[in-house]
């Protein structure tokens, strides 16, 4: 492949991150609202996606105690850890 041929499938590349991580952060401000309730962003603030995702995971599972029960998809959990990982931002 030519020099020219690399970088628009480079530019191509970077282009469909960053709609991916677009649609990601939206998704995940979306599904934040069904949290927003009790808490904010600032709440979690130093923790990582991964560690917000097994901690939301098991408040969905009723495994932890919480206010109220809360119903998401895999797809959700994910979204919103990601989100709130990143400060809500």
């Amino acid at each position: 492949m030519s020099k020219d041929g690399m970088l628009l499938v480079t530019i191509a590349l970077i282009a469909g991150s960053s709609a991916t991580s677009q649609a990601a952060d939206t998704s995940g401000k979306a599904a934040a609202q069904k949290c927003v309730q009790c808490h904010e962003a600032d709440d979690w603030e130093g923790e990582s996606a991964a560690s917000l995702e097994s901690l939301i995971r098991d408040i969905a599972a009723g495994k932890v105690k919480h206010k109220v029960r809360i119903e998401l998809s895999e797809q959700e959990v994910t979204a919103i850890a990601a989100y709130w990982g990143r400060g809500g931002k």
